[in-house]
């Protein structure tokens, strides 16, 4: 297998800088969470209800509008007030409710300084200070519903809880504005994620463990880990050359699915982290590996049967 593609140099020229651990970088993707939209391409979101309504459609619309996957635009966001077809629409409500009571803490107070040493307290009480207790919550409902026969594609109830404690004695802490803001923008980001497939590149450790090696290979293997650092693709193509003159072990089978992750070739790296885990590598590593190719591999096949049913001029 060549490690030499369009889509591997891709990755690498993307890539965040090295890290300073032995990492090869990948690129995956993560499947939406929860909604099948793959026949819906121009959406439509109203008005959600409620005081904030107004900032949580503008901020739900603008994050429908900017995804993107595999380079091009997901959806095509129709406003609703045109009165222009589309495929789904958004809806839903935002509530936004502050409750207060008062609370009691407890707190040492000096009654007795030292008179050579005033800041050396020679007998403590402990006193009750009155406080003010203050929880706000952002309830959100939102749904999708596909405009042809409306069915629900998609429905949820978010939650945001915000407890500040105010004493005399204590700063306060955030404002209600300023939890509310960051409550929406973080329900925004669960909506997104919801519904549509997400791409990143991240940089993955590779595994240093050289057991089971002859003594004359341990070097070589040694080698390309350090290599990993200014040469991705000549480690690999070191520990490829490994594999051809003797069995793998479990560490230099997990690198191999890593370089094959690394270079886009999905089955041949599930194929080599399969071995690592026959060969017995343990812990995490080989689990998070087949479960992010898994992922891409689900979003991949989300987005070709997507392609498969855009109509022209869909998006």
């Amino acid at each position: 297998m060549s490690y030499v593609r369009t889509g591997l140099a891709a990755v690498l020229a993307m890539a965040a800088p090295p890290a300073f651990a032995e990492t090869l970088p990948v690129a995956g993707s993560v499947p939406a969470a929860r909604a099948n939209v793959n026949d819906l391409f121009r959406i439509a979101v109203d008005r959600f209800e409620g005081e904030d309504g107004a900032e949580l459609t503008q901020a739900v619309e603008a994050a429908l509008g900017s995804a993107r996957f595999a380079g091009r635009p997901y959806f095509r966001m129709i406003a609703i007030e045109t009165g222009a077809p589309f495929d789904a629409i958004v809806s839903g409500t935002v509530r936004t409710s502050i409750s207060e009571n008062r609370v009691t803490e407890n707190r040492k107070r000096c009654v007795e300084h030292d008179p050579r040493d005033k800041k050396k307290c020679l007998k403590e009480v402990d006193v009750d200070i009155r406080c003010q207790r203050r929880v706000v919550t952002v309830s959100t409902t939102v749904r999708l519903a596909a405009a042809s026969d409306g069915a629900i594609r998609y429905s949820r109830p978010l939650s945001s809880r915000d407890e500040q404690v105010f004493c005399p004695d204590r700063d306060g802490g955030r404002t209600i504005d300023d939890f509310v803001t960051d409550a929406l923008r973080q329900q925004v980001g669960s909506i997104r994620r919801d519904i549509v497939p997400d791409e990143y590149r991240t940089d993955v450790r590779v595994d240093e463990n050289r057991k089971g090696m002859p003594k004359a290979a341990q070097e070589g293997f040694k080698a390309a880990i350090r290599q990993t650092k200014s040469d991705p693709l000549g480690a690999c193509a070191s520990w490829q050359a490994m594999a051809r003159e003797a069995a793998p072990t479990g560490a230099l089978a997990y690198n191999l699915g890593l370089c094959a992750e690394m270079d886009g070739d999905l089955r041949a790296a599930t194929d080599w982290y399969g071995q690592a885990q026959r060969l017995g590598t343990r812990g995490r590593l080989v689990t998070e590996a087949l479960e992010r190719v898994a992922a891409t591999r689900r979003a991949e096949a989300d987005w070709s049967v997507r392609q498969q049913s855009m109509v022209d001029g869909a998006l």
